[in-house]
């Protein structure tokens, strides 16, 4: 009996290479995949503004935006180290609205949320709710609902 070494070719060897790396990126959670996402809507001066907020890992960079002329927004998402399995999670968001005024921007509300979890198909109040606020000169009124939302890089 002669026994034969095996050689493949080359088609060979990519169709393995191609068959592990499918095996490898089915292994994979896909929540490894996805990052969380804030999407929030605005509603002032019967106007609607949408603004999505990614994580950050240093909060103090965290610039705020205009939401119509009289108020600002900040969204700090700060992620949480890594866990045992290499995946990093948030540990908190903060969200800050300033009413502008001609001085300096006033702060009306600071709300935060410990560890929360994003969701794949979350509606569009999921995280907060529906949050009315009303300047304090003019009682201009601003309307803001936010989700958490996992979404693929």
């Amino acid at each position: 009996m002669v026994l034969q070494s095996f050689q493949p070719n080359k088609t060979q060897s990519l169709q393995t290479a191609a068959a592990a790396l499918t095996f490898a990126l089915l292994a994979c959670p896909l929540s490894a995949l996805a990052a969380p996402q804030l999407q929030c809507s605005f509603d002032v001066n019967s106007e609607t503004h949408h603004k999505n907020f990614g994580v950050v890992t240093d909060p103090y960079t965290t610039e705020a935006v205009a939401i119509g002329n009289r108020f600002r927004f900040k969204a700090i998402l700060l992620a949480a180290g890594p866990d045992a399995t290499g995946a990093s999670s948030l540990e908190s968001i903060n969200l800050y609205v300033y009413y502008n005024t001609r001085r300096q921007p006033m702060i009306m509300q600071h709300t935060r949320f410990l560890q929360p979890l994003a969701q794949t198909a979350p509606k569009p109040d999921a995280l907060t709710g529906r949050v009315s606020l009303y300047s304090p000169l003019l009682g201009k009124e601003l309307q803001y609902q936010c989700a958490l939302a996992e979404v693929a890089p």
